[in-house]
């Protein structure tokens, strides 16, 4: 039996991801749901070219990192320049995995019995409440998913995700508890707001605008200095 030496080992890690990085698949060849229940065709579009972009990419790095690597042994200056590769492909293993969790989330519960077709007219809420009169720009696409807690939040279209990629859509998470009633409109289309907003670049101006009528009193007792902190709620508010 061959002696596990440094390069192998870094190569049996490698190889590893490989295997690893061919499970990831198109969600929309491994997600079930009744047509109700499922995102735009253009949003899953968009979800499945950015996954297999990252996929695809990641591949060639590892291959190019095995092509380093080779059948010799490599010197202990080597070792630590292989590790060092290693180590940050790891990484951006770790992140596109973590890209693929944020979108199953909100495809996994479009299999639930009535709770998909909930999450359906959702986002078509969502993209009814970010429409713009006169905006000749395309709109991002809104998906949504229900979670734990008490408050929504969003994860807007064309902002970073864990890793350095862009979100191909804005991702609106909503507490199931908001389900009924009128908490389905004050969360899901103030998050829909902070979209808009950044669309629009609301939150920027205003804040210049606050900034000449701040006082000398102390932050916490100033009004304007509050509205300025808290000017991108308020936005999503009034939206």
């Amino acid at each position: 039996m061959a002696a596990l030496t440094p390069s192998r080992f870094l190569a049996g890690e490698a190889q590893g991801l490989l295997r690893r990085l061919q499970r990831v698949r198109p969600l929309s060849a491994t997600m079930p749901a009744v047509a109700a229940a499922f995102v735009s065709p253009h949003a899953l579009m968009l979800i499945d070219r950015t996954l297999l972009c990252e996929r695809d990419d990641l591949t060639r790095r590892v291959r190019r990192f095995l092509s380093f690597l080779g059948s010799r042994e490599l010197s202990e200056v080597k070792v630590r320049e292989a590790h060092r590769k290693f180590t940050f492909l790891k990484l951006k293993f770790n992140a596109t995995l973590d890209h693929l969790d944020i979108f199953a989330d909100v495809m996994t519960q479009r299999s639930e019995h009535e709770t998909g077709s909930w999450i359906g007219g959702l986002d078509v809420a969502a993209a009814d409440a970010m429409r713009i009169r006169h905006y000749e720009g395309r709109l991002p696409d809104a998906v949504t998913y229900l979670d734990r807690g008490h408050g929504a939040a969003i994860r807007r279209a064309r902002t970073r995700l864990p890793g350095g990629s862009f979100s191909p859509v804005a991702v609106v998470r909503i507490p199931r508890e908001r389900m009924v009633g009128t908490g389905i409109a004050s969360s899901l289309v103030h998050e829909v707001g902070h979209q808009v907003a950044a669309l629009l670049d609301l939150v920027k101006p205003l804040k210049r605008a606050i900034q000449p009528r701040r006082g000398a009193q102390s932050a916490g007792a100033d009004p304007w200095t509050m509205w300025q902190r808290w000017i991108s709620e308020i936005v999503a508010d009034a939206w």
